[in-house]
């Protein structure tokens, strides 16, 4: 940058300034995602150009977000219990709603669209159905799991939700896997590994693939699914 009465101004890093980032989702179909942070920001990032997009200021810090199956919503799970549906294309607000008081860990919306699903700290997962408007009437909850969840994933008919760990149902079919937990993932955990370093996981779109991150900065690429301990790492690469 210049000084002087005309100067300018160039920017050379934009981004998350306060806490860390929480939540990330990918766009279904374009190059984008957004991000999630402890700042209270949702930020939309360009892949391609590395670059942000656009930004939101939700007033509270946010911890987990997603994409509706078209792309064209996004719902983000606030540490206050609150959860926030806005329209991708403004990044206006459809519609918000608290129903619990600690922080929401994973939100969902279903392959068909209609149904949403909210994870919290409470050991509850709440379902909303989205075709009857943004007031967001809560419409059904899973009560007593035997932890806080962690991540959540729908069925492809959207008749089921994985929490946490599979259960003994090997004939259902998953739109997506993010757990770190389940017989499909026990060789994402080495032999050194503590029962809380494995934070993150995603199984590609083609079903091949699962990509995991750790709290040592590590991302690690394993074939899907990786019953056997101990397997061997396809690919890592360190933040």
């Amino acid at each position: 940058a210049h000084t002087g009465p005309n100067a300018a101004c160039n920017i050379l890093v934009n981004g998350h300034m306060d806490g860390p980032i929480w939540g990330l989702g990918t766009h279904p179909s374009r190059d984008v995602f957004l991000s999630a942070a402890e700042d209270g920001t949702v930020r939309l990032w360009d892949i391609p150009e590395k670059k942000m997009l656009n930004k939101v200021n939700l007033g509270h810090p946010a911890h987990t977000v997603s994409y509706s199956p078209e792309g064209d919503m996004v719902a983000i799970g606030m540490k206050n219990g609150e959860f926030i549906i806005l329209l991708v294309a403004s990044l206006k607000i459809w519609g918000k709603k608290r129903d619990r008081r600690s922080p929401i860990q994973d939100i969902r919306f279903s392959p068909n669209s209609r149904y949403l699903a909210v994870g919290s700290n409470e050991s509850a997962v709440d379902f909303y159905d989205l075709t009857l408007g943004p007031q967001l009437n809560r419409i059904n909850c899973c009560r007593d799991i035997p932890s806080f969840v962690m991540q959540m994933d729908f069925s492809a008919d959207s008749l089921y939700i994985q929490v946490c760990k599979q259960t003994q149902i090997d004939r259902i079919t998953w739109a997506t896997w993010t757990s770190v937990l389940g017989d499909e993932v026990i060789g994402i955990w080495s032999r050194n590994t503590d029962k809380a370093d494995v934070t993150c996981a995603c199984v590609s779109h083609s079903g091949l693939n699962i990509v995991t991150g750790d709290d040592f900065g590590m991302v690690k690429l394993f074939d899907f699914p990786c019953p056997e301990k101990f397997v061997s790492i396809i690919h890592t690469r360190t933040h």
